[in-house]
């Protein structure tokens, strides 16, 4: 697989005394490698998803033999493993690219299911409920749902996350965001994931990072 190739070359070349780089420093070259590809005429929505996929195997730290199988798998060397943060934090980056995947694979719908179930499974069992997660998981769907939705969208996509400049370009400030919340205390505040209070909550997410400038302007269906 050529981008996970291409992923084991960008940690390789990263300095051994550098403990954790930002997730731009895997997006930019592999978004500027797609767009080379499509360039050349490989279809830009199936590069995407492939991208994708290898960089949420990468970060999350999952075996490649599930995407490609044993044998290719063993063909290629394993890359050196960094910590890759969005926001100074490792879970955000591993969020953001794990629902990238799933909406590249699967689509946006699937991957928001999955995202908001999650996030009620910690507030009753485990870290607690967290809007940071959340958006980090809306802006992995965001970015791919524009990735893959079409070859003009997937072409814009790429030229644009090929020439990030930073981290909010795509991520929103989450500091101000209520997080940790236990099952009780969301319920207190939210009632429930059908409350309006809740959409309401989730509509200002989506409007944060719609507003960020690598999804701004972008060409309607």
């Amino acid at each position: 697989m050529d981008y996970y190739r291409r992923i084991g070359a960008i940690a390789a070349a990263i300095p051994s005394d550098l403990r954790a780089v930002s997730l731009n420093a895997f997006l930019v070259p592999l978004f500027t490698a797609a767009v080379e590809k499509s360039r050349s005429g490989s279809d830009p929505v199936a590069e995407n998803r492939t991208l994708f996929q290898a960089l949420a195997i990468y970060i999350n730290n999952e075996n490649i033999e599930q995407l490609i199988g044993v044998e290719l798998a063993e063909s290629l060397p394993n890359p050196k493993l960094i910590e890759v943060r969005l926001r100074r934090r490792q879970d955000l980056a591993q969020h953001l690219v794990a629902m990238a995947a799933i909406t590249a694979s699967a689509g946006a719908d699937l991957a928001q299911m999955l995202a908001t179930t999650k996030e009620a499974y910690d507030a009753r069992y485990r870290s607690g409920f967290s809007f940071s997660d959340l958006a980090a998981n809306t802006v992995g769907v965001t970015m791919a749902g524009h990735s893959t939705r079409d070859a003009r969208s997937a072409r814009l996509m790429q030229e644009r996350l090929a020439n990030l400049q930073n981290e909010a370009d795509y991520m929103p400030t989450v500091g101000n965001n209520r997080d940790g919340l236990s099952e009780s205390d969301f319920n207190a505040i939210y009632q429930n994931r059908s409350s309006e209070e809740y959409q309401q909550r989730l509509s200002e997410i989506q409007e944060l990072i719609n507003a960020r400038p690598l999804f701004r302007d972008l060409p309607v269906r």
